[in-house]
């Protein structure tokens, strides 16, 4: 297996630590290059989350890549420690929070906090994402974070996955398919937060 590292910015060419023993699925340099040059105009400035964050090698990207700050969120121990080794060795810890959390309990501490966001990266397990009862949860999950005005206006989420159907977003929902990558077996599809600010109605 290749080892994962930083493609580009301040922590270019870092090597991260994989997480032995689960199954997580670390995204390949192509593909990420590929995902970090579609985003290149978001990332500088922006506020991210890191869903399913695994080594954490996405949100360390666009922290590397000029990202504000960045929250992780992983459910399990191991992930967790490897998270924070990759931010100690990136130098990248100082504007990073690592919250062990399911992504489905996440939204009321993000709420209480006050956390405003600009970009999610979401990569649930694939076989998970299959199944349309998790999709509908999940999409549910999305549709909440943008009515609350955790995701900004315009803000973005993409989301890994195979290629499964996502063009059948609900009526009067907030988010907007905008773009999809194909790169063999995995699929990005890109969402746009459709909602805008209540005082601008």
């Amino acid at each position: 297996k290749a080892n994962v590292r930083v493609i580009a910015g301040s922590a270019r060419g870092i090597p991260l630590s994989p997480v032995k023993g689960i199954t997580t699925r670390p995204i390949s340099d192509r593909i990420k290059g590929s995902l970090f040059n579609i985003l290149a105009g978001v990332i500088p400035e922006s506020r991210v989350i890191d869903m399913y964050a695994g080594t954490g090698a996405i949100g360390i990207e666009a922290l590397s890549q000029g990202a504000k700050s960045c929250i992780f969120i992983e459910s399990d121990s191991t992930a967790i420690a490897v998270i924070k080794k990759n931010l100690e060795a990136t130098r990248l810890h100082d504007n990073a929070r690592v919250l062990k959390y399911d992504v489905f309990e996440i939204t009321p501490y993000l709420e209480k906090n006050n956390i405003a966001i600009d970009l999610i990266f979401a990569s649930p397990p694939y076989p998970l994402i299959e199944k349309s009862l998790y999709r509908d949860k999940l999409l549910t999950l999305f549709f909440s974070l943008c009515s609350k005005y955790i995701l900004q206006p315009d803000g973005l989420i993409m989301l890994q996955h195979r290629k499964t159907d996502f063009e059948r977003v609900p009526e009067g929902f907030c988010l907007e398919l905008f773009d999809t990558r194909i790169y063999g077996d995995t699929q990005l599809s890109f969402f746009k937060n459709t909602i805008k600010q209540e005082h601008s109605l």
